[in-house]
């Protein structure tokens, strides 16, 4: 029976990039108008989307009613 291997992390290398914090910071508080910002954009990205989805969908049905009321 092989035993596994240990994985050792390094922390200073580069793959492991994301898990270093900045030293600047004082205190683990999500800064509210930074989420606000990001929340708005994506709200404003979403409602052009589904605002987009939607006017195609309905300019293929027109598009669909006057071919069928042609012939």
């Amino acid at each position: 029976m092989v035993a596994k291997q240990q994985a050792i992390y390094d922390i200073k290398t580069d793959k492991f990039k994301y898990l270093k914090r900045e030293q600047n910071r004082i205190s683990n508080r999500v800064d509210v108008n930074e989420l606000n910002k990001r929340l708005n954009k994506t709200k404003r990205s979403n409602f052009y989307i589904t605002t987009l989805v939607s006017i195609v969908c309905l300019l293929g049905m027109i598009s669909l009613i006057l071919v069928s009321i042609k012939f």
